[in-house]
This record gives C-alpha cells, sequence and structure tokens, in this order.
C-alpha cells in the first residue's frame, strides 16, 4: 500500500525542472541575448527621451517670462536617472527599497511640468520631461520585469490625459496634441513589454527543447536528470539514516518515526527502481519538459521508444515539440498528445518492428506545421486518420535489434524554425 502510494504522488506531481537545467534556463535576463536586448532598450529609451527634450527647448519661448519654464522638471528627471544609472553600475542587483524609491521619484518631475504647462495648452505647450518620465521606465521593465513600470506609466499617461481634457473649453484642438503626449508616455513601456514577453517565451522555448535533447543520446533504460537528482536525495537520506543509527543517535530498537520513515525511503527507492525498467528517454524528455509535460501524455509499458536509433528519436521529438506549438481554438478542446507504443501486429514484416500512435486533440490536420510531417517520416512510415476535434498518426517504426541512440544528440532536431546564436 505505501509503495502504490508513493508511485501516485510521484505521478501526480506537477512540472518541476531539475535544478542543473533550471539554472541555465532561468537566467534570461542577464544572457542568451537578455543583455543586448537590454541594450537596445535603454538606448531607444535615451533617443525617445532626447526627442522630448528637443521639443522642451522648442516650446521655451511660449512660457511666460515669470515662470522658469520646463527646466525644474527637467532637473529633476535628470536627477532621477542619475541616481539609478550610479545605482545599476555600482550594485547589479538594485535593492528593492532604492526601485522604490526611484519610481517614486518621478512623481517629481511629472508634478513639476504639469504645474508649468497648466492652462497653456491653447498655445500649443504640452508637458515634456512628465512624457519623458514615461520613457525612462523602458530600461526599467527590462531590467527588473514589466508590470510595475507598465503601471507607472499608465499612471503618467492618465495624469497628462486628464491635463489634456479639462482644458478642452480653451484648448479646443489643442487638446489632440496634448493627449498625443499623454500616450507617448505609456506606448513605448508597453512595446517594450511586448518584445520582453515575446522575446522570454522564444528563449525560453528554444532552451528547453536544447536542454531536453539530452535525453535523446541516452541507452534504452536509463535515468533522466530529474530522476537521477531525486535518486541522489534518496541515497543521502538513507545513508544519514543509517549513520544516524550506527553511531548511537538513533537507539535500537529503532523508535517507531524513525521505522516509519526508513520505511518511506525503501518503498520511494522501490518505485524509482520498478519505473527504471520501462522508463526511456522518451518519457523523460516530456517529463522534464516545461512545454511537454502538461501536453503530451506516453503509454509505453514495454519500454518500446528506447528501440528507436538517433535519428528516429530526433524526428519524434521535433514532431511532438511542432505538435504541441500550435494553439487550439478557443472554442475546442484543450490541445493534448498521446503517444502509445505496442508491439508491431503484423508478423511478416521483414524487419524488427513496433507500432506506434500519436492521438492530437485540439488542433486539426490543416493547421500543423509542415515539418511535423518530415519530422515524422524519419520514425517510420506514417498513415494519418483525422477526426472531429483532431487526427491520429500511426507509425510503424522499424529499428535494428543491437542499435540504441546512445550517440551524440542531432545537429539539426533542436532548431525547427531558426536558430538563436548568442
Amino acid at each position: 500500500m505505501s509503495t502504490r502510494r508513493d508511485m501516485a504522488v510521484l505521478r501526480d506531481r506537477g512540472f518541476r525542472r531539475p535544478a542543473r537545467s533550471a539554472r541555465a534556463a532561468g537566467d534570461v535576463r542577464d544572457s542568451h541575448g537578455g543583455r543586448k536586448l537590454a541594450t537596445g532598450i535603454t538606448i531607444a529609451a535615451a533617443l525617445v527621451i532626447a526627442a522630448h527634450l528637443v521639443h522642451a527647448i522648442a516650446l521655451a519661448p511660449f512660457y511666460s517670462p515669470t515662470v522658469p519654464g520646463p527646466w525644474p522638471a527637467w532637473i529633476a528627471l535628470g536627477g532621477v536617472v542619475g541616481v539609478g544609472v550610479i545605482a545599476r553600475f555600482v550594485s547589479r542587483q538594485l535593492p528593492d527599497w532604492l526601485y522604490v524609491v526611484l519610481l517614486a521619484g518621478l512623481a517629481a518631475p511629472v508634478w513639476l511640468d504639469v504645474s508649468a504647462t497648466a492652462g497653456l495648452l491653447h498655445l500649443g505647450v504640452t508637458p515634456t520631461a512628465a512624457a519623458a518620465a514615461g520613457a525612462v521606465l523602458m530600461p526599467v521593465a527590462a531590467i527588473r520585469g514589466s508590470r510595475i513600470p507598465l503601471l507607472v506609466a499608465s499612471v503618467i499617461a492618465a495624469i497628462l490625459a486628464v491635463e489634456a481634457v479639462v482644458q478642452l473649453g480653451t484648448a479646443g484642438s489643442y487638446v489632440v496634441p496634448g493627449l498625443a503626449v499623454a500616450a507617448s508616455a505609456v506606448v513605448p513601456t508597453m512595446l517594450v513589454m511586448l518584445a520582453l514577453t515575446g522575446f522570454r517565451r522564444l528563449v525560453g522555448r528554444e532552451l528547453d527543447l536544447s536542454l531536453v535533447q539530452s535525453t535523446v543520446g541516452t541507452l534504452r533504460s536509463a535515468v533522466g536528470m530529474r530522476a537521477s537528482e531525486e535518486l541522489a536525495q534518496l541515497d543521502f537520506d538513507a545513508e544519514t539514516l543509517l549513520d544516524d543509527v550506527g553511531s548511537g543517535r538513533i537507539a535500537i530498537p529503532v523508535p517507531p518515526d524513525a521505522a516509519e520513515r526508513a520505511g518511506s525511503l525503501a518503498a520511494r527507492l522501490r518505485v524509482r527502481l520498478i519505473e527504471g525498467r520501462t522508463d526511456t528517454w522518451l518519457r523523460h524528455a516530456v517529463t522534464e519538459s516545461a512545454y511537454l509535460s502538461d501536453r503530451v501524455t506516453v503509454d509505453d509499458p514495454t519500454g518500446s521508444a528506447g528501440l528507436l536509433s538517433q535519428s528516429q528519436r530526433d524526428g519524434l521529438l521535433l514532431a511532438l515539440w511542432l505538435l504541441v506549438a500550435e494553439h487550439p481554438k478557443g472554442s475546442g478542446p484543450p490541445l493534448g498528445v498521446q503517444v502509445t507504443c505496442r508491439e508491431a501486429s503484423d508478423d511478416t514484416l521483414a524487419e524488427p518492428a513496433f507500432e506506434m500512435s500519436i492521438d492530437v486533440s485540439g488542433v486539426s490536420r490543416r493547421r500543423v506545421d509542415p515539418g511535423t510531417w518530415d519530422a515524422i517520416g524519419s520514425v517510420g512510415e506514417h498513415n494519418v486518420i483525422t477526426g472531429a476535434d483532431g487526427f491520429r498518426i500511426d507509425i510503424t517504426c522499424r529499428v535494428q535489434p543491437n542499435a540504441h541512440g546512445g550517440g551524440p544528440s542531432a545537429r539539426g532536431a533542436a532548431r525547427p524554425r531558426g536558430t538563436l546564436n548568442g
């Protein structure tokens, strides 16, 4: 009963990337091209700020001689930016308290600029430093995440929009440029957010595929990265328990809590040994992938997928990747892929083979990437049967009895639509 319970716990556990690959996949901002993207965003922000500064210089003659004009707001904005740049050079990780202080400090240039331009919209005078404060948030979004900077930029844009609207009676058509300036405070940050979201999704998918690609080169029955880490932890726990008993820290006869702990460790070790008999590279690839684990299920009781050659494994992994990359229709069933491996029912085949079926639901055949069929063709002869909510691919996988995928990873499977060079 304990073994069944532990097996159920291991099966029901959600996706958890192995620690070794998690460290590689998590560092997107400072590597994998993220630093170059942040540099480009910073340059774009500098150009936007410079454009607002030129606009302020052009509007300077329209201010009343008795007021200092937009320059106090620009000085305050320069102070906030200067403190942020110095802090970034001094410490690679900007402290949270300083981050909050700098965001709050943007209120000073916004307030000074709105005060200086209030009632002057009929002359075409619009805020400049306040709009530039929104552009300052562009590199902040690339460094610290985009949600809070986008929220702050939206607040600045709302303030500038309200200032323009309340002058509708006197400004007339000049309200339109006022609203355009308000939009310029939030649109650049919004574009940065969209760019960062797409970039991180792209890099995350490519990294995940590259990390999972290591399972392709394993033997027929092998332990994946996640399982090896769990085995190492079980081994450490068992050694600690035995050392406690041997050194006398745990008395003999063993107390009930220690006995229960030993029984749990033994049950978990048995679970891993039993699963290891039929666990193949395919099951490990699906389990250790953030994109495949919740969409693909594998039913391979005899471990037949381990008989595939290197090129067949590469093609199958790439095909699964392209299948789960499709987005199902909103009204249709969720995307799901069921991979089933069974022994061949046709005894007349000249070479050893087994049958594999890939049942896809939530996506129609015509929406599948054409490269999927080339990848499946490298696995074996296949036949496609279409249905109402999806389709099924029946593949006859011919294998060589003495062949196993122990070589290096394939050169092209991780690059279905282009390669990230970094």
